[in-house]
């Protein structure tokens, strides 16, 4: 699953198969030990280990697995079950805090997933909890937290007043520019937002609307808020399409997920109208796609119609699907192989160009031949050879370098159309 995408890769097929509950062929069988084994690591990469063995399970398939990679689903599920729960044991500590100091909170993401989507906290996993509070009641929930937590209070700044802006110690969360908070309680790391998406993004979220739509929700035994559905799925389409693209195949699980727990309970045509209200047609159109081609999401036709009429340039979908699973988003530089005063990519090229193209006095002292030859550009070929026998693995991690720029301008017309407004 390193150069080919989501769909045409063997492993990343059979993956997504699996994820999709759809039935497994006798050909997915052993001896493709090795097929299974790419399976499997790109599951733990990508997070969905636990949930995958669970599809596998219940669909009956498990005796397809080879022994040692049905150990390590199983051993990944079990793991993360127990990690859960402890992490939702203090996430109940947290949340009757913020209830017994009167502030109202909306369980973002990972932790009501788990519990009122998944149904199973061992399907999920999480790194930390996200938490919506109001901006007015952010300085009251930090200070409230502080209170319990492990690390030092001189380390966070405070909340500033209401419609300032923040001037925060804290890391942005996956480069969209948005700061939350962070607090580190024991074993749980608590990051406090105030809206959902980056406030100098694209999108114009409407947070007071997010409360007044939101429910009622039990998240780890105690009462709180959870995104009603429609804002939900919007919330995972907007988290699945950020930062260059490159999602987490979890996420677009989740968004899987929702979609068939929820069913009759979402209201599709306010969602496609608050898709338009928040400047996010395409986002949301592009990811619900995805969750029906790759997941088997139920996404009615006629929404898809709506956000994006026309529908989806096959090239942008495409380079979509590589990125959900192949993680590989613009590639690595190509590795050093010049001298220290080539500062940048193009100072390598152009010493590695100055290399070939030798000045006709080096070119006679390096090939004779070449001193009174009318053909002299037929030895810069020669040239060109030996320059890359001299970097015997040059021409292997060109060809690399080659492919990843194929795939940046791949994701570069991805980024492109999902920022060139409405269609």
């Amino acid at each position: 699953m390193k150069t080919r995408g989501a769909a045409d890769s063997e492993p990343g097929a059979l993956l997504l198969r699996c994820l999709a509950g759809r039935r497994l062929e006798t050909g997915d069988r052993r001896p493709k030990a090795i097929v299974w084994a790419g399976v499997v690591d790109a599951a733990i990469r990508e997070h969905v280990a636990p949930l995958l063995f669970k599809r596998l399970k219940e669909s009956g398939a498990s005796d397809f697995v080879p022994a040692d990679e049905w150990r390590q689903l199983r051993r990944a599920y079990f793991t993360n079950g127990d990690r859960n729960t402890r992490l939702f044991r203090e996430l109940r500590a947290v949340l009757d805090r913020l209830r017994s100091s009167g502030i109202p909170v909306i369980v973002l993401k990972g932790a009501y997933l788990a519990e009122a989507v998944y149904g199973d906290v061992a399907l999920r996993s999480m790194c930390d909890v996200d938490l919506l509070v109001n901006q007015a009641e952010l300085a009251k929930a930090e200070s409230a937290l502080l209170a319990m937590s492990t690390t030092p209070a001189e380390q966070y700044r405070p909340a500033p007043p209401t419609g300032e802006t923040r001037p925060v110690n804290e890391e942005p969360d996956r480069g969209t520019g948005r700061h939350i908070q962070q607090i580190q309680i024991h074993n749980l790391t608590v990051e406090l937002h105030w809206t959902i998406t980056s406030e100098a993004g694209p999108f114009k979220i409407d947070a007071r609307g997010l409360w007044q739509r939101a429910r009622p929700a039990h998240v780890a035994g105690v009462e709180a808020l959870a995104l009603c559905p429609d804002d939900l799925i919007l919330h995972l389409c907007l988290h699945v399409s950020q930062a260059n693209w490159l999602a987490e195949l979890r996420s677009l699980c989740d968004l899987a997920e929702v979609i068939h727990r929820f069913g009759r309970d979402i209201d599709w045509a306010a969602l496609v109208e608050r898709a338009r209200e928040w400047g996010a047609e395409r986002h949301v159109g592009l990811t619900l796609c995805l969750g029906g081609d790759l997941l088997g999401a139920e996404v009615p036709g006629e929404v898809l119609e709506r956000l994006v009429p026309g529908g989806i340039d096959p090239h942008v979908l495409a380079a979509a699907k590589e990125s959900v699973v192949t993680q590989t988003g613009y590639g690595p530089r190509l590795p050093s192989l010049f001298p220290s005063s080539a500062g940048s990519l193009g100072d390598e090229v152009r010493w590695f160009r100055s290399r070939v193209f030798l000045s006709r006095d080096e070119m006679a002292a390096r090939y004779p031949a070449s001193r009174n030859s009318r053909h002299i550009y037929l030895y810069y070929l020669l040239r060109l050879r030996d320059a890359l026998r001299a970097f015997p693995s040059y021409a292997r991690i060109l060809a690399r370098f080659m492919r990843a720029g194929f795939r940046r301008s791949r994701y570069a017309s991805l980024s492109d159309w999902l920022g060139s407004g409405k269609s």
